[in-house]
């Protein structure tokens, strides 16, 4: 049976990908210094444990996508077992935990063998959660807008006493968001089970995103722990989305939607051709930001979180002023980068079409001509395949 259990709850938007990305890339190393991270479950190689929680059968906060409304119990029972089995510390981390309710958490944790556990919860700035949250959303084939968006997350967070806000959330299964994102709720939810927790401050994109790691590594507490984070490629962590590109995305959904597509068609497409350009706003195109009503909103709440953060029995790890970083205001979109990520989708979605086509019917020599023709498509349209 595992000595110790590490877990990280999230919740999601949190830097979690990237973490649990690095994790699977020390994984090898961890297990011959006697730390388990495990990767495969029923069968599959998977980077985190989100399959092994929602395998807790019953649980119904966040399960809305259809990703997981099916997924096999066999994930939280391999999960279980490859713990039970191994003789040292281990690491879960699963950012679906995070949103889960009292008894949710309490039914996932009594699967787990009997051993010491630490919580973590990786803890980022308010408005920069919104913000990468309805990108996301957008992504997810969702045509809400973003002052739509963050409008209904405003209402939901009712002026009530924390404490109220709190039993009337782990009441609601629809209340995901806000158990996730009241920070001082979702660790007095883990302090009130009994664990003790960490919370680790999720630094800007300005600073190096080794910093992450650095301080996961501090909360974590393992010398097996490389204090050095594994490379993880950009193009395997979730990056960040231009305006442009979101609206653009967000257009074509809406407009498929009234042709007739059903979200299965869409899904389709995306997983075959509308392989979306990865962080553009690197290159071109403006970064999403808040509305000034919204900001003073977001700001004033961060405030008070930070304020009952301080008075929390946790181990903070990193500045809680990083909590309270500015929200980003909105600037006016440029022309150029919607007419960039117009052209990409639509080069992905058309030629790629063709190309499969003439790939039938003349698989070799034909091939290699249409694909020097896509190479001088990605010359124009400046990242093809990124």
């Amino acid at each position: 049976m595992a000595t110790s259990i590490v877990i990280h709850v999230g919740p999601r938007k949190t830097g979690t990908t990237y973490l649990q990305k690095a994790l699977t890339l020390a994984a090898p190393t961890l297990r011959e210094s006697g730390v388990l991270y495990v990767t495969r479950l029923a069968g599959v190689d998977r980077y985190n444990h989100v399959s092994a929680t929602y395998a807790v059968s019953g649980l119904r906060s966040g399960r809305s996508s259809h990703i997981w409304r099916n997924v096999s119990e066999q994930n939280i029972r391999d999960l279980v077992r490859q713990v039970d089995a191994w003789d040292g510390p281990a690491i879960i981390s699963s950012e679906a935990l995070g949103g889960l309710n009292t008894s949710e958490a309490t039914k996932f944790m009594s699967y787990l063998p009997s051993a010491p556990v630490h919580v973590i919860a990786t803890l980022r700035a308010l408005p920069d959660v919104v913000l990468s949250s309805w990108s996301q959303n957008v992504l997810n084939l969702h045509t809400q807008s973003l002052d739509t968006y963050v409008e209904r997350f405003i209402n939901r967070r009712m002026q009530l006493p924390s404490s109220e806000r709190w039993r009337l959330w782990d009441e609601d299964p629809h209340a995901t968001f806000w158990r996730s994102y009241d920070y001082p709720g979702l660790l007095t939810r883990w302090l009130h089970m009994g664990f003790p927790v960490s919370a680790v401050v999720v630094p800007d994109s300005s600073q190096p995103r080794d910093e992450l790691w650095t301080r996961f590594h501090k909360a974590v507490n393992l010398d097996a722990l490389p204090p050095i984070a594994p490379q993880v490629r950009d193009a395997e962590a979730n990056g960040a989305r231009s305006l442009e590109e979101l609206e653009v995305i967000r257009s074509t959904v809406k407009n498929a939607t009234q042709q007739g597509l059903t979200q299965d068609d869409l899904r389709a497409l995306r997983g075959k051709r509308w392989k979306l350009p990865r962080g553009t706003y690197l290159h071109t195109g403006t970064r999403p930001g808040l509305a000034p009503a919204a900001v003073e909103v977001f700001e004033q709440w961060a405030r008070e979180d930070a304020d009952h953060l301080a008075k929390l029995p946790i181990n903070l790890v990193g500045p809680i002023e990083e909590l309270l970083r500015p929200a980003r205001s909105p600037k006016p979109p440029q022309s150029a980068a919607y007419a960039d990520a117009a052209g990409f989708l639509v080069a992905n979605r058309i030629l790629s079409g063709v190309g499969d086509q003439r790939h039938r019917a003349e698989p070799d020599g034909r091939t290699r001509r249409l694909k020097r023709r896509l190479n001088r498509y990605a010359v124009r349209l400046g990242r093809w395949g990124t």
